[in-house]
């Protein structure tokens, strides 16, 4: 009895190792809880990235097509320029703006000017419309991913414009007539040639062919496109009407951990 008593005592654990073998088990666990951390905090990071790269990828985008419009708006207005002087400098030769439509086929080339004006609106809305869905992508999409990083408002340049420059009953006047002025031109130099052309050549078509003059279904060609080019421009420029339901969406992006909303910059 003595010898067992003995052998128990002695396999027994002691106080001090249990107390060493929970602190190694509390080490542990928070070793693997500080790499799981750092894991996800490498997952984040990388997702971080990611969205820094889309969101210049995107950035740079824009700026192509900004570009691209301002390269084409000055082409467009100095073609414009040089016809205007061709006809200016032509119109004593034919007698007039009556004589220069008459003469020959000087119709047909007068009329493809409004034709060329209403492909360059067709072409301007697009960019237009395609600048507005990547600005778009970049502040619902990319920068609702990035609040979600990093719990921080981002890309909030579109809040900041239209809270701090615009008016009480729309968008900054000096935005509205400049882009007025540049949509409206092309538009409004096609109705003029056409509206010419109706008013001194078509009733002599119309007297001479019938319904087979060419010069008239070529008008009627160019008013048809012309009023497409206007229309689809108007309809895409509604696109930019979605900011307002877009930042009204992610108001909540400009409060802070706390809750307490941030001032503006």
């Amino acid at each position: 009895m003595t010898d067992r008593t003995k052998d128990r005592t002695t396999t027994k654990p002691r106080a001090p190792d249990l107390a060493l073998e929970k602190e190694k088990l509390i080490l542990d666990r928070q070793k693997q809880e500080l790499e799981q951390r750092k894991f996800e905090l490498e997952e984040k990071k990388t997702a971080l990235n990611l969205y820094l790269e889309d969101f210049k990828a995107r950035w740079q985008e824009l700026l192509n097509f900004e570009s691209e419009n301002n390269r084409w708006t000055t082409l467009y207005v100095t073609a414009l320029l040089l016809v205007i002087s061709w006809i200016l400098n032509n119109g004593g030769k034919y007698g007039g703006l009556k004589g220069l439509y008459h003469d020959g086929d000087n119709a047909y080339f007068i009329l493809a000017i409004a034709i060329v004006n209403a492909l360059y609106t067709f072409a301007m809305a697009f960019k237009g419309y395609q600048i507005q869905q990547i600005a778009q992508y970049q502040y619902d999409y990319l920068g609702g991913k990035m609040f979600e990083l990093i719990q921080a408002p981002f890309n909030e340049w579109e809040r900041y414009r239209r809270t701090n420059f615009n008016t009480k009953v729309g968008p900054e006047p000096i935005r509205v007539v400049y882009y007025g002025l540049i949509g409206i031109l092309p538009t409004v130099v096609s109705y003029t040639i056409l509206g010419l052309y109706r008013g001194y050549e078509w009733r002599w078509q119309a007297d001479l062919n019938h319904w087979a003059s060419g010069k008239n279904w070529f008008f009627f060609g160019a008013v048809v496109l012309v009023t497409a080019s206007l229309i689809f421009s108007v309809t895409t420029s509604f696109q930019n009407n979605k900011w307002k339901d877009i930042l009204d969406k992610y108001s909540y992006r400009l409060e802070s951990k706390t809750g307490k909303p941030q001032k503006n910059a």
